[in-house]
């Protein structure tokens, strides 16, 4: 297990790490703690070294050892829980380079001597005689199990007629069934499994667990593996705690000669993680992403933070911001503790990226204020909007406009060329579930990507407004004018500038719908990239500019009341501004695009209500026909 540092931030881990430490435990062990209680709060007993698995083929034979029809295949390809093969309760134990069957199933070379490419005949050869040898040990041990089926399948040749169907790979595992039981999950078969298993883990001696705290016989190394497929970044399947070279040993000793953890509690939490990471229902990832969450909650609760999160329900939302101040959190959430660990790998380690346990409140209040601070108003319906949390790691990457007025599309998660940071979807759980300030460096890239795409959108001023919100330097002052929608009394200069630059576009594009002129390239389209990092350039240019625009609404055009409509609403930005920002730093890129998006909002908005009769207003009319794109794109 690899522990990765937390960026100098005031991580929950730590205070985790205090209170074990005052409670006499070391604060490393608190993840494998909770996750033992979690595995013995869920209900489900789960035998010694046995584990979930995809098991892809069943064989059936009947008492005498008969093959019962050909092999079955259990595989469904449109159902991602069983792309491989059912999931199946069977004997599990970490297999390295040695050969070590598995009691009653295994894959193909074990189960037939099955040689495929790349295979060495002499090694396969040597793991079915294991297979056999294993299974006549049981036969032996439990005379009265299906061991003794499975050995006559053996001993009248049987397993020479097994056809390998089409479709198996070498890593299938292949089950036997026993006059139409399942051999593996027999009460015979758990208990002779749990005395072999238990011979070829556990260390030989017992002492003092320190998960349980308990004297236990301790094991030598920790009986199962994560699959590769749930830790983003390994290459291959990998334990929780490992001491695989001396090196890397206190005292230069390998295995858990010096942490020692009982068969029970090692088997516990590594069946409860693997459990955890390979339930959609506590668990997440996104494509191209380095981290996978998976949280649980102990006490009793059933408050799912994921579906909160990116499921958002207006009323649920209502209900979290306004729970504190009505009393109407229910006690066992009161009562209950969130934990939630963030793990990638790297090559065969589990790197362990975040680990968070919090009273369930104080999860369910951070997420309030996240909805709270991401609140943004969408510039094309005037509604307020609350961003799914995977929309806004989606719209850290790149903008691929359609072609031919089509809908454009976010690149796909993973996809080449998406230029969305690795780590993206982690900082954001971070900012949602622990109240941290959004990094820097991803609201740097967010900007960039908005200068690059030429896109602003909902969802992206959204992230904007909740980096500027958290931003550690903003008072309490500057973080309330931060509104969802246009604050007029925001005095921000670059904030200002911002709603400057959207009435020169909004003029401009007036000025083209009455003369009846097609744009090829607005003024936003123009010089949208060049005013976020320099706004006075562009301002003082665009002001110049707007003299014509407006001088052709008075004239030939014949709008005068449009032209004092937009120079009125010029004038008072302008002199709201002692001076018009030159350079730009980070905070003042960010303010200038939420300017720009609240005012273009707050413009459609007054437009919309005047054409409803339920305002008026000097502005021109909305066109008939408005452009329709979708906000999220085609789905990553």
């Amino acid at each position: 297990m690899v522990c990765r540092p937390c960026r100098g931030r005031r991580a929950v881990c730590a205070r985790a790490r205090d209170r074990a430490r005052a409670a006499g435990r070391p604060g490393g062990l608190v993840l494998l703690q909770r996750l033992v209680e979690y595995a013995d709060s869920s209900g489900e007993v789960i035998p010694p070294f046995y584990a979930y698995k995809s098991v892809r083929w069943i064989l059936n034979i009947d008492a005498d050892g008969v093959v019962d029809g050909d092999l079955t295949d259990t595989a469904e390809r449109s159902d991602p829980q069983r792309r491989f093969g059912a999931p199946r309760l069977v004997p599990a134990v970490t297999r390295t380079v040695a050969i070590a069957p598995v009691l009653a199933v295994d894959n193909g070379e074990y189960l037939f001597g099955w040689v495929t490419d790349g295979a060495k005949p002499d090694r396969v050869a040597k793991q079915q005689e294991a297979f056999r040898a294993l299974i006549e040990q049981w036969a032996a041990a439990e005379p009265d199990g299906p061991g003794r089926a499975i050995t006559a399948f053996y001993n009248n040749g049987h397993d020479r007629k097994v056809e390998r169907p089409p479709g198996w790979s070498r890593g299938d595992l292949i089950r036997f069934r026993v006059a139409g039981k399942d051999a593996a999950t027999t009460d015979a078969a758990q208990r002779f499994w749990a005395t072999v298993a238990g011979d070829r883990k556990n260390s030989g001696t017992s002492g003092l667990c320190l998960v349980c705290g308990r004297t236990q016989p301790l094991l030598k190394t920790i009986p199962q593996q994560i699959p590769q497929r749930w830790l983003p970044g390994a290459t291959q399947g990998a334990s929780l705690v490992s001491v695989n070279e001396a090196v890397h040993g206190y005292e230069l000793q390998k295995f858990l000669a010096h942490t020692p953890i009982c068969a029970g509690c090692g088997l516990k939490f590594m069946t409860a993680l693997t459990g955890l990471l390979a339930d959609p229902r506590h668990s997440t990832t996104l494509s191209g992403q380095n981290a996978r969450l998976a949280w649980w909650v102990l006490g009793g609760s059933t408050f799912d933070p994921w579906a909160a999160l990116d499921q958002p329900d207006e009323s649920a939302i209502q209900q979290l911001i306004a729970g504190p101040a009505t009393g109407s959190t229910s006690s066992v959430d009161d009562l209950s503790t969130y934990c939630a660990v963030t793990v990638g790998g790297n090559v065969a380690r589990v790197v362990v990226r975040d680990w968070v346990e919090q009273p369930l409140p104080r999860i369910q209040a951070n997420i309030a204020a996240w909805f709270l601070d991401c609140a943004i108003v969408d510039d094309r319906s005037g509604d307020l909007v609350h961003p799914r949390i995977s929309h806004l790691a989606r719209v850290a990457g790149r903008w691929e406009g359609g072609r031919d007025g089509a809908n454009g599309t976010w690149t796909k998660f993973g996809a080449s060329g998406e230029d969305r940071p690795p780590d993206t979807f982690q900082d954001l759980l971070g900012a949602a579930l622990l109240h941290r300030p959004l990094p820097p460096k991803l609201l740097n890239h967010l900007i960039h990507r908005i200068r690059a795409d030429g896109r602003l959108d909902a969802a992206r001023a959204g992230l904007i407004r909740l980096g500027l919100r958290r931003h550690p330097g903003l008072s309490d002052r500057d973080r309330e004018r931060l509104t969802p929608t246009l604050h007029v009394d925001n005095t921000q200069p670059a904030y200002i500038s911002g709603r400057i630059f959207a009435v020169l576009d909004d003029l401009q594009r007036a000025v083209s719908r009455v003369a009846d002129q097609k744009l090829n390239t607005t003024f936003a389209e123009r010089h949208f990239a060049r005013a976020v990092d320099n706004p006075r350039v562009v301002l003082v240019s665009g002001r110049r500019t707007a003299t014509a625009w407006l001088k052709r609404l008075r004239g030939p055009l014949h709008r005068p009341g449009w032209a004092v409509a937009y120079e009125r609403r010029l004038d008072d930005l302008f002199a709201q501004l002692d001076a018009i920002p030159g350079t730009a730093v980070l905070t003042d890129k960010a303010q200038f695009i939420l300017g720009y998006h609240q005012q273009r909002a707050a413009l459609r908005t007054e437009r919309t209500a005047a054409a409803a009769k339920q305002t008026n207003t000097d502005l021109p009319p909305e066109p008939d026909e408005q452009p329709q794109t979708s906000d999220e794109g085609d789905e990553a």
